[in-house]
């Protein structure tokens, strides 16, 4: 899922970089060149990070964001694009994007954000989103498969349900029991309402 969001800003980007003109792919970062922090400006990190939290499903932390450059800015001043990692570090999970900055002009940039492949992709998660075995997975899995869940409900019998929305108009519900395996899973067409 990408998003690209245009906001203005005012860039301070390092100068004297070469000028390829184009990023190169990621796959092709070579490990151990990325550098802790940041190479945007206190307006644009508040607009990505704005435009993460829409990505994220709810309020990211200062302290839960961890900012890494993994490409130095490419092209011309006013079109130059470099690439970051930013990391969602939480209690529950740690999900890592990759925002794509491009300048637009001198005083605007876009920015991209591209969730990076995880554990949703391991071996012991299922290729069907609703095909976790019931009474055997436990909500520790699902989270580590699926992320964090949009909304989380606890009744006091000690069961709880945990809502993701899918890309379609589906909404997946896993229910759990005080035990904290499966229950069973249930989908509900999205109407919009």
């Amino acid at each position: 899922m990408k998003y690209i969001i245009a906001f203005s800003v005012v860039l301070a980007l390092m100068s004297g970089c070469k000028s390829t003109g184009k990023l190169t792919p990621v796959s092709q970062i070579k490990p151990g060149v990325a550098k802790e922090g940041t190479l945007a400006n206190a307006k644009l990190i508040s607009d990505a990070k704005a435009g993460l939290e829409n990505v994220f499903g709810s309020k990211i932390k200062d302290s839960e964001l961890l900012k890494f450059v993994i490409q130095q800015p490419v092209g011309e001043a006013g079109s130059r694009s470099w690439r970051e990692m930013w990391i969602v570090k939480t209690p529950e999970d740690t999900t890592q994007y990759i925002m794509t900055f491009t300048e637009s002009g001198l005083n605007a940039a876009d920015f991209e954000i591209k969730p990076m492949e995880s554990d949703r992709n391991s071996k012991t998660c299922p290729s069907n989103i609703s095909k976790f075995p019931v009474g055997e997975t436990t909500s520790e899995h699902v989270i580590s498969c699926m992320g964090k869940p949009q909304h989380e409900d606890y009744n006091s019998d000690g069961r709880f349900v945990y809502l993701y929305e899918t890309k379609g108009n589906t909404i997946l519900t896993y229910l759990f029991g005080e035990d904290k395996k499966l229950i069973k899973i249930v989908g509900y067409e999205n109407s919009g309402d």
